[in-house]
């Protein structure tokens, strides 16, 4: 069965999330806080039955008809990945049978064990997730996408009309089971199935394209496509915006989706002035794919509703509201087959306590995620060549299998790489990462550039102290 069948197969679930999801955006403080607590008591109930880990974690709190979550104690990726086999509810699901399922990339949005859709996450907290998603999961973050994203259901007009004749492009890490892309190519599957007539809206035409594609090539892929809907990270959105400014690139864009990184304000500007047409940021992870949503007042909206966020300090203590965490701690209220109560999330977050003037009761919050830098390298002719940031993280991730490191720009045609001291042999990991990175080089022209081994501890953000993976030290030229 394919994930596109599965997700069929109890359309009443589906319609069920869709209306509960548009009754909570009318009511966010009433009918969306009753439903927070209902999903609250199912998944502990859940958990509680079907769960080995934390049916262990739930027995060590005082015996109560149900617990609170904060008695509950926080949980992390490593802990949780050392006990995937007691973690799911379904005793079938096994690390090593997930495992055998990821390593044919050809299976991406297959439905494992039937079911299910799986996907990874990049391991940029020190080792990778495996996630899956059950159709409640599923069902959910269709009905967010839907409705919270466009502007549907929260008391507000949508910030654009809906058509279905859009033409999506998908620009992101390809070659691995990642979120975005088993979500976006289980959709494309959706809509080459025949379905109901009430489900077509759900079927945009989607073509997806490699963010390791170089900039140029990518630019005359897009052309060709010419979609009205572009949906990427910020620095790449930010790097075709370049591109249709300078003429390269001639998009006409209804709207530009964009998530995955954190979106600067001179992103922003330049996104919308190239492009002339609607952005919508929206902050997701893995663990839970759609958090947050963007109002007109490009402010982020959480979807209290589906997920709680609790933001903490470096001791995993709560944080003020106004104040910036350390981390958060994420409770998915939407899956019951994966657990996640009050897991450890390496994001800054704070609540804002000011209502936004949109009219939304949803919580507002400012994220500060990853900041990775992009690069602006020259070829041997002193040609300015643009890398994106996720790009380069996925190749130095694939080529040397490695996920604590940073990549900095030194100098217009020299880049350093650098690893935490923990890494077991930096040698033979700088070996293998420089294969794979002199091969991404050449493809862009960039057969000039030198790669040092650097011995210095990585760079920090200078607040949270979280590893930044790629940051340009160029010189001003």
């Amino acid at each position: 069965m394919t994930s596109a069948q599965a997700s069929l197969a109890a359309p009443w679930l589906w319609a069920q999330t869709l209306a509960e999801t548009f009754a909570a955006g009318l009511d966010p403080l009433g009918v969306g806080r009753r439903q927070r607590d209902a999903r609250l008591a199912r998944l502990l109930d859940a958990s509680r039955a079907g769960s080995p880990f934390y049916r262990e974690r739930l027995a060590a709190l005082p015996a109560t008809a149900r617990p609170r979550l904060v008695d509950i104690a926080p949980v992390g990726k490593a802990e949780l990945m050392g006990r995937f086999d007691d973690w799911a509810t379904d005793r079938r699901i096994t690390r090593a049978g997930v495992e055998r399922f990821l390593s044919d990339p050809a299976r991406l949005a297959d439905a494992y064990l039937g079911e299910y859709l799986v996907w990874t996450s990049s391991g940029t907290s020190g080792e990778p997730g495996i996630f899956v998603q059950d159709a409640p999961s599923l069902a959910a973050f269709d009905a967010l996408d839907a409705l919270r994203l466009r502007g549907v259901g929260t008391g507000l007009a949508p910030l654009v009309p809906w058509n279905p004749a859009q033409r999506y492009a998908f620009v992101a890490a390809t070659g691995g089971h990642f979120a975005g892309g088993a979500s976006i190519e289980r959709l494309r599957r959706i809509g080459a199935a025949s379905i109901p007539p009430l489900l077509q809206w759900l079927a945009p035409v989607i073509r997806a394209y490699s963010v390791q594609t170089p900039l140029r090539e990518l630019a005359r892929q897009l052309q060709a496509w010419a979609p009205n809907v572009l949906i990427t990270y910020p620095s790449c959105a930010a790097a075709l915006a370049q591109q249709q400014s300078e003429g390269a690139l001639h998009l006409k864009l209804a709207e530009v989706w964009v998530g995955g990184e954190q979106l600067s304000a001179e992103q922003r500007t330049r996104i919308r002035a190239a492009f002339g047409c609607a952005l919508r940021n929206n902050y997701g992870a893995s663990e839970f794919f759609s958090m947050a949503w963007e109002c007109r007042h490009d402010h982020l909206h959480l979807n209290a509703d589906w997920v709680i966020i609790e933001p903490v300090d470096d001791r995993l203590r709560p944080v003020p509201i106004g104040s910036p965490s350390h981390s958060v701690l994420l409770t998915n209220l939407a899956n019951r087959v994966q657990p996640l109560l009050r897991y450890r999330l390496d994001d800054s977050l704070r609540f804002v306590a000011e209502r936004c003037p949109c009219g939304s009761a949803f919580p507002v919050i400012e994220v500060q995620g990853r900041s990775d830098q992009t690069l602006v390298l020259r070829d041997a002719r002193g040609r300015a060549v643009t890398l994106l940031p996720l790009a380069l993280m996925t190749v130095i991730e694939e080529g040397a299998q490695v996920t604590q490191f940073q990549l900095l720009g030194t100098g217009p045609s020299a880049l350093e790489l650098r690893f935490e001291a923990t890494q077991p042999d930096p040698a033979a990991a700088f070996g293998r990462a420089r294969g794979a990175l002199e091969a991404y080089l050449a493809q862009h022209g960039l057969a000039n550039v030198t790669l040092a081994h650097g011995n210095a501890a990585p760079l920090r953000q200078p607040r949270s102290g979280k590893l930044m993976r790629v940051v340009d030290r160029r010189p001003a030229e």
